[in-house]
């Protein structure tokens, strides 16, 4: 439908406002015919999301593709009435600027252009209703006997009167289509706006499975930065470090994932095939993971944190034991449940490899799979449960 919408990834290769722009990823991933939508600041120029936030991380600059300039340029005026600081610019597949829509009004690529569609759209519509009457007339003649219209018997004043009716006509016809295309985009958000857990609601996670891959923005791949973490917790992280140590965990070192802004503690045990990840995550919290790397790079774990409202890879067992589960638990339970079989060693010299690789390997499994309307459906109920409503 022409209202669908994708989210697609843009680190570091977003446009200027005005300008046209090449080889860039997101443009790889656009469809023929589809408008990129770029949401900025007014002020500082910056990539903001189409909330009008500043980008957390990479993951979150992103352009949203519509499958019709309508309704690409309809959503940029709607979030430039809203956010006043807000500009937002349409590009194409070929990464030609379109528009620059603000506050102070719409700048065209062409906009020459923009006025000869307006004028040039008056003998189109008179011309539609000249072939509307002329059908008419044809149909009426078929069906009641009555004297069709002979274009060539028409006085130079009958043809000033009809191509006036007919442009009264086509006018009529384009405003009926309007209204029709309108009623449409009404029809098409209601399921948004339902409570969740309506049927209305399902409706949406359906259409979102079926249409929006947002599994796109996640990077396929991760880089490692040595870093300091500032654990919102000390006291708790010394107590996790001391149990690790205890139970021969050694500890490798603390790094920064940039493209998720993400900071991590990583350890491995290697008389025991066993890793260790102290995570600390800007929205989720800090938590304690250990796991076990197959050979056929299947793993089990064990983490003191909720259960996410997405799916785990098939090949992944993880167990989700609270955030109440002590240091002591998670490891306990990671060595005593996990399943035989053929281990990957846990060695300092693959420790970042194998993770980059598990980074992928998930990636790749959750863009090919898509995200399920269920999925959808728990991530919804999550934000809402952390909101206090039950809505969106």
């Amino acid at each position: 439908m022409f209202t669908d919408s994708r989210l697609l990834p843009a680190p570091g290769s977003f446009p200027k406002p005005g300008q046209d722009i090449s080889g860039t990823p997101w443009q790889e991933l656009m469809r023929p015919g589809e408008i990129a939508l770029f949401c900025f600041d007014a002020r500082s120029g910056q990539l903001v999301t189409v909330k009008g936030e500043v980008p957390e991380s990479p993951a979150s600059e992103y352009c949203i593709a519509y499958r019709s300039w309508y309704m690409a340029r309809r959503v940029a005026r709607g979030r430039v009435m809203k956010n006043p600081r807000m500009i937002c610019a349409l590009y194409d597949q070929r990464g030609r600027w379109l528009a620059t829509l603000s506050r102070q009004g719409e700048d065209r690529r062409n906009p020459g252009l923009g006025l000869a569609w307006v004028l040039f759209q008056f003998p189109l519509l008179a011309f539609l209703g000249v072939v509307i009457i002329f059908a008419a007339s044809a149909v009426s003649a078929l069906c009641f006997g009555t004297a069709m219209l002979r274009w060539e018997r028409l006085s130079l004043q009958e043809w000033n009167a009809l191509l006036a009716a007919g442009l009264l006509l086509g006018g009529a016809l384009r405003f009926v289509l309007d209204m029709v295309r309108r009623q449409m985009l009404v029809w098409h958000a209601r399921p948004v706006q339902q409570p969740i857990g309506s049927p209305g609601r399902e409706k949406f996670y359906q259409r979102l499975a079926r249409t929006n891959n947002s599994s796109l923005l996640v990077p396929l791949d991760i880089t490692f930065v040595p870093t300091t973490i500032d654990w919102p917790s000390p006291e708790k992280y010394a107590e996790w470090a001391s149990v690790l140590q205890r139970e021969g965990f050694e500890h490798f070192g603390a790094y920064l994932i940039p493209e998720v802004r993400t900071s991590t503690d990583l350890w491995f045990n290697s008389a025991e095939d066993m890793l260790a990840e102290i995570v600390d995550h800007s929205k989720a919290g800090v938590w304690l993971s250990v796991s076990t790397l197959y050979q056929d790079w299947s793993s089990f774990g064990v983490s003191n944190k909720n259960a996410p409202p997405i799916d785990p890879h098939p090949k992944r067992n993880i167990q989700y034991i609270g955030p109440e589960a002590s240091a002591e638990m998670v490891i306990e339970k990671a060595r005593n449940e996990r399943p035989a079989g053929a281990r990957r060693p846990a060695r300092r010299e693959s420790r970042l490899t194998n993770y980059a690789t598990s980074w992928r390997q998930y990636v790749e499994w959750r863009r090919a799979r898509g995200t399920t309307a269920e999925e959808y459906k728990r991530v919804a109920e999550r934000k809402a449960q952390a909101a206090g409503t039950s809505w969106l």
